[in-house]
């Protein structure tokens, strides 16, 4: 009998009877073949996101696509992305200014307790669900006054270790887009829970894999791609995890058009919570320096994200991303049309494309003696008296500006 199965889950002893591409479109010289050695599994790999395999004449896979089971989703978010009525309307409580003590400390007290968090699993040891509560709350509760001061804070830092920082940023990300989409705070637990453990699994995959600053082999990537299935397992055995949690986990490389992993899911079979993962990821991702790629501006993932809409992501969830994070995100660099450079410190969430920003760089791209903040949904002109506008989305680094020097 004949059974989709996802290349992930392919192993040796199994017979391929069909491909999802015509067989003369590969270098497979039979069509039909026991799958008997690592490079026959890397070439299936590289050609196929999913085969069929005959249970009659070889051994069968963990999990069949035909049987992926059908994931619980958020109610309210699914509702919302159809009639755009939120359940909570979220009003800052606090300026930018006058919460960044608190998103400082809350932001530092999480890089550190999550480092520990994952090496005590990486050790043996069961995972502290309320240490990861513990990490939540302080950010959950910053963002939901004011989420500016954290998106903020994490441009400006220096990352060190990308798995952990890029599990809290993730965190925050979500956070600030379901208070976007008006998720109630338990939700938002849930949710922001479900990205900081979502990477969980790559504390079993080997660190020269995963710090290794060249191209992936085939081989190397499938073993990659287990981290879904070791980090759903670690869930599913601790205490007090709920299941929105791990199907974060268990759907965050799914894409929209089925393209993605473990399950070859499409569409609204992957859970809302799992397509809104699935564009933080990405995005955070672009937005940070890996062993193998620098980091991309603010900007150029954002366009990167647009393009994908439709393909690897729902395009009413791109829009969502889009408003939320806004065209020239808080704490990236903008050239203004007059050469000047800026930050931006906070968003205008009725003029996206005019951001409150701070002048650090002149015309001439010198250093000004006096930082001056402006609120660009205010007219303003060059020395020209020419409207003065942000011209384009600068890459981190440019001009050799370190943002680490421009707390506010």
């Amino acid at each position: 009998m004949d059974h989709k199965v996802n290349v992930a889950y392919l192993k040796l002893g199994m017979y391929v009877s069909n491909l999802d591409r015509p067989w003369i479109d590969t270098p497979f010289l039979l069509e039909g073949f026991s799958i008997q050695t690592e490079d026959d599994l890397s070439a299936l790999s590289q050609y196929c996101s999913y085969v069929y395999i005959d249970t009659d004449r070889g051994i069968g896979a963990s999990q069949y696509i035909e049987d992926a089971p059908r994931l619980k989703t958020n109610p309210y978010l699914e509702r919302f992305l159809q009639d755009n009525r939120k359940k909570v309307e979220y009003e800052n409580t606090r300026s930018t200014k006058e919460e960044l003590p608190s998103a400082k400390v809350a932001l530092e007290d999480a890089s550190n307790q999550v480092a520990h968090i994952m090496e005590d699993v990486k050790d043996g040891k069961n995972l502290n669900i309320e240490a990861v509560r513990g990490v939540v709350e302080p950010i959950l509760d910053s963002i939901i006054r004011n989420s500016e001061a954290y998106m903020w804070l994490s441009m400006m830092q220096k990352k060190s270790a990308y798995t952990y920082s890029h599990s809290v940023d993730n965190c925050a990300l979500a956070i600030a887009f379901g208070r976007f989409m008006g998720l109630p705070k338990k939700d938002l637990r849930t949710l922001a829970i479900g990205l900081l453990m979502m990477d969980m699994g790559n504390v079993h995959v080997p660190e020269g894999i995963l710090n290794k600053k060249g191209r992936l082999t085939e081989a190397e990537y499938r073993i990659v791609k287990k981290h879904v299935g070791h980090g759903v397992e670690i869930l599913k055995t601790t205490k007090g995890m709920n299941e929105d949690i791990t199907n974060i986990a268990l759907t965050h490389h799914e894409r929209f058009d089925g393209s993605g992993y473990p399950g070859a899911l499409q569409g609204t079979q992957i859970p809302v919570y799992g397509r809104m993962a699935a564009i933080i990821d990405c995005y955070d991702a672009m937005t940070s320096n890996r062993p193998y790629s620098a980091a991309k501006s603010a900007y150029a993932a954002l366009q990167n994200i647009y393009n994908w809409r439709g393909t690897a992501f729902q395009p009413e969830l791109v829009e969502q991303f889009l408003q939320c994070i806004g065209v020239y995100p808080t704490g990236s660099l903008v050239e203004m049309t007059n050469g000047s450079v800026a930050i931006v410190l906070e968003q205008n969430l009725t003029q996206r494309m005019r951001p409150k920003i701070m002048l650090i760089l002149d015309e001439d791209k010198a250093h000004l003696a006096e930082y001056k903040i402006m609120n660009l949904t205010e007219q303003f002109e060059d020395a020209s008296k020419l409207p003065l506008n942000i011209y384009r989305g600068l890459d981190p680094g440019a001009y050799d500006i370190d943002p680490t020097e421009y707390y506010l």
